[in-house]
Formats: structure tokens, sequence, C-alpha cells
């Protein structure tokens, strides 16, 4: 590259290197699917109506059609991402532009409290291994100590005779470990939860976006405790899959909202329905999203990217704000830049891991006298050979080393 075509170093780098991203799939612990379960079974109870009037209200006004995870999006938001100090914030770039997702834009999206968190209160997990011996989890849960959210989400929508106070007391456990703090394959209630929700007013006031965000953001960016820690989230998302904890969800509603593009490739009839005016106790069931799309979308002239979401703060104390500082001279460079409505190019963005490139390779069309005249060839019906199915599925892989720079693999 020479004169205007060189990387802006300036700029903060990429975590892989422009359009040489992998692929791979992500296991995610949350269940989005608890919401519509929660406002069919509550239907007409006026413990519906206290969650939609708490802080937990805005989830159930997320647009269904976007909310079923859609694992190849966040992955590509997530492969994407440029290398920062500030590690309570993801910088990620779509097409030539960077797009933030810190805690503001998590608490615009969800509607959750993002306020300091009480004086004394600790985020770290506790020992759960004398939890069915606490009073509080004796009462709620029950006697059985490794008792899972699949567990509780079976009783609560098929126990006919549960009082009101419990189903509340169940949906918000369920809402909290089920949907926004998940953090295991086999999710289970948390015990510090569980004795407070005691007291639902006082529950339903604790900052649940900070606590939920930070679930989130600690494995989408590089781990903490490796000696390289941006080499160790390489290796991780080069995996064949990526676990992911908290609510993830709220990375991919960003980008619908930062990209509206995005929407159109979502595999499902357009409409504007909200999860509280689901019929069905699940979300809309449709197909994945083709990660072939993302790459179309992303390859289109007139794409439009929002870097900056609106802001919609509350009014707490400490409202998306962190206590520590973090001073990034690329991140600020990157920042006046943006306010200045400057125009990004994909090259402008320096650094990164060198895969294969990944390209959208627009389909080729049939010459039209070739469809009009050309007759389809009776042929006898013959089994396919194992060696031909081979040959088929060799279409679907990377035909180059992970090591090689220069040739491209297309999608």
């Amino acid at each position: 590259m020479t004169g205007k075509d060189k990387p802006d170093k300036r700029l903060p780098p990429r975590l892989f290197a422009t359009d040489q991203f992998p692929t791979g799939r992500l296991n995610i612990y949350s269940k989005p699917d608890i919401l519509p379960l929660i406002q069919h079974v509550l239907k007409g109870t006026k413990e519906l109506q206290y969650i939609k009037d708490s802080c937990f209200g805005k989830l159930f006004e997320l647009p269904a059609r976007q909310c079923p995870v859609s694992c190849k999006l966040i992955h590509a938001f997530l492969t994407r991402q440029l290398i920062t100090e500030d590690s309570h914030t993801l910088w990620t770039v779509f097409g030539s532009d960077a797009i933030s997702f810190g805690l503001p834009e998590f608490g615009t999206i969800t509607g959750l409290p993002c306020g300091e968190f009480p004086e004394g209160y600790v985020t770290d997990y506790e020992d759960q291994s004398k939890a069915n011996k606490d009073p509080d989890w004796l009462k709620l849960i029950g006697k059985k100590k490794f008792t899972t959210i699949a567990e509780l989400r079976h009783r609560f929508e098929t126990d006919t005779g549960m009082p009101g106070w419990k189903k509340l007391q169940l949906a918000l456990i369920l809402i909290v470990d089920g949907v926004l703090i998940a953090h295991q394959q086999k999710t289970r209630p948390t015990l510090k939860y569980v004795k407070m929700v005691r007291d639902v007013d006082a529950f339903c006031k604790h900052p649940w976006g900070r606590e939920s965000f930070l679930k989130t953001i600690s494995c989408m960016k590089p781990p903490s405790g490796f000696a390289d820690p941006v080499k160790e989230l390489v290796r991780l998302l080069r995996q064949e899959t990526f676990r992911l904890k908290g609510f993830p969800l709220a990375l991919q509603l960003l980008a619908f909202q930062a990209v509206p593009q995005l929407q159109t490739i979502i595999p499902a009839p357009v409409d504007t329905l909200s999860i509280s005016q689901l019929k069905e106790p699940h979300l809309p069931l449709h197909a994945n999203i083709n990660y072939v799309d993302v790459l179309r979308v992303e390859a289109e002239e007139n794409l439009a990217v929002t870097s900056l979401i609106p802001i919609q703060s509350q009014a707490q104390p400490g409202w998306g704000v962190w206590s520590a500082i973090v001073d990034d001279v690329r991140v600020t460079y990157m920042e006046d830049l943006i306010a200045k409505h400057h125009p990004f190019k994909k090259h402008l963005w320096p650094g990164g891991k060198k895969l294969p490139k990944l390209v959208y390779q627009p389909p080729e069309e049939e010459p039209e006298s070739k469809r009009n005249h050309i007759k389809p060839r009776r042929t006898l019906k013959k089994p396919q050979s194992s060696r031909k199915q081979r040959r088929i599925s060799n279409y679907f892989k990377r035909t180059v080393p992970a090591s090689s720079t220069n040739e491209q693999t297309q999608l």
C-alpha cells in the first residue's frame, strides 16, 4: 500500500486483519425464550403487571423478530473488534465504521438500571455448597441443592397451584439467572439473588444492567490472567465453539440498531411485534441468519452505520460510567474523527491476525439465452457415491492453510 491507501496507525488496531475473520459457533448460556414464557404464564395477572412496571419492563418490549439469537452475527461482531485499553467497552468495525458497545449502550437497549452498586456489594461468584440449608432457598427453591433454571422453569410453567408471590419471585429469578447473568451450561439459581428477591421492591432497584453487562463484556474482550491476553482471545475465537456468558443478545440488538440493513437478512416475515405482543410462549421460530448474508450486507456500497447510537440515560447515581477512567489516545483520536463525520475506509484500520480472506462473491447470473434454449437432459437416477459426496463437501471448506495471507476464500 502506498500514499492514501496506508493504514492509519493512530487508530486502534484490529483483533483480526481486515476481511480476514474466522467463522465459528457460539455456546450462549442466556435463554431469552424465558421472557415470552413468563408473559404467557402470568398473562392477565398483577404479578406480570408488576414486572412490566419494574426495571425489567423494557425487556418485554424488545422487538421479537430480532430476539432469536444469531450466533453467526454475534461472532462476526466479536471478530471485527478493535484492541483498546478500556476493558468495559467493545469497539467493533462493520464495513468501514466503528461501533461502540459499552454500558451506556447496554442500558439504552435493555432499559435496565446501570447505576452504581450498593456500598459493599460484590459481584464475585459465591460458594453455594450449603444453599439448600438457607431458609430463603428452602422457601422458594426447595430442598434440592443443585436445582437448575430449567427445572424452575418447568415448575413455574406447570404448577397451577403456585401462589402469586412465589410465581413473582420465581419469575424474577428466571429473568436474572436465566436471561441476564447466565454463566454456565446448566444454569442454576444464585443463592445471593434468592436471598435478595425476598424483598421484590429492593430487588427491582438493583443495578441489574451493570451486573449483567459485567458478565457479558468479560468474555468478549481479551481475558485477564494471560501473558498475552490478545493472543488468547484470538485463539478462543478461532476455536470451533466459543462460550458467552451474560446477555450477549444485547450486542445483536445493537447490531440491528447501528446497522439497520442487517434487519433485512433476518429470515422471517417483517413485523413490529414486541415480546409482550406474542401469543405463543416462545420467540418466533425461523431459520438462522446466514453468515454469507452478513458478508453481503457488509459489502453493500450504500451501507449505513451509526457508530454511536442515541443514549437514553436514567436518573441514577453513576449511571453508565465507571470510577476508573481509561485514557486511550487511539480511542480518543478515533472518537474525534467520528465526531467530525470523517469518512472511514476499510484500509485505514491497522493490524490484526492474518487469516485467509473472507469476501462476498455475488452469484453469477446465467445468460438468458442459455436459460431459454438449453433443456435438461433426462438421466437415470444413480446412487450418489461417497467419493462424489466428498468432492461436494470440499466446496464448503477453507482451501488454504490458516497461515496463508494472500489467497481468498470466497463465500
